[in-house]
């Protein structure tokens, strides 16, 4: 009994950090997402820093891992997406619609390894079948900041809760992950904000 009220206040705990975490970072980006061209430059050296963390594993390393494996931990504490998260807090006193618009503009994500992925309607993956599909970098900022989030809230997970959840392909997500990161910043690459930094 006491394990259980000492679990419930845990948790209770962690979730209202989380909500004053969030809290702040609204905060933190409101000022910065008021200037269209600071905010799409930080976006593109965060999606730039997070292709460069990818272009140095072996996807094929992380084949049929546990997702709390010391492997992806590691490589998890590398990526960033603080900027990315960030996109979402979206508030009516700073709505910046000429962000949004930008950030609507389609690209196009590679399927090279045949391991693509698309979220259905009721929020299944499904595996694509298509050399490639089209996706705004809105869509494809979300598809990272969830698998992301998500991966490494699993990675913190003892061995004995993954009983309750179904295998995880890491090495799957890992490229659907490098390859919206690739797609954004070809799209940015063309942005007037990004033309002069674009590498």
């Amino acid at each position: 009994m006491l394990n259980t009220i000492s679990s419930a206040v845990d948790i209770g705990s962690k979730s209202a950090d989380f909500i004053d975490t969030l809290i702040q970072k609204v905060e933190k980006y409101k000022t910065l997402k008021q200037d269209t061209t600071a905010y799409l430059r930080m976006l593109y050296i965060e999606v730039i820093m997070n292709i460069e963390v990818l272009n140095t594993v072996s996807f094929d390393s992380f084949t049929g891992i546990s997702p709390n494996d010391p492997k992806i931990k590691a490589l998890l504490a590398l990526i960033r997406i603080d900027i990315a998260e960030s996109v979402f807090y979206k508030t009516s006193d700073n709505p910046n619609t000429e962000l949004y618009d930008r950030l609507k503009r389609k690209g196009k994500v590679n399927n090279r390894s045949n391991e693509l992925t698309k979220p259905k309607s009721d929020g299944i993956d499904v595996k694509v079948k298509q050399r490639f599909i089209y996706e705004n970098i809105l869509q494809a900022i979300a598809f990272v900041v969830t698998k992301i989030g998500l991966m490494k809230m699993y990675a913190e997970l003892p061995n004995e809760d993954f009983v309750v959840i179904k295998n995880i392909n890491i090495k799957s997500r890992l490229i659907n992950i490098y390859q919206r990161f690739l797609m954004i910043k070809t799209v940015m690459d063309s942005f007037d904000e990004i033309k002069e930094m674009a590498r």
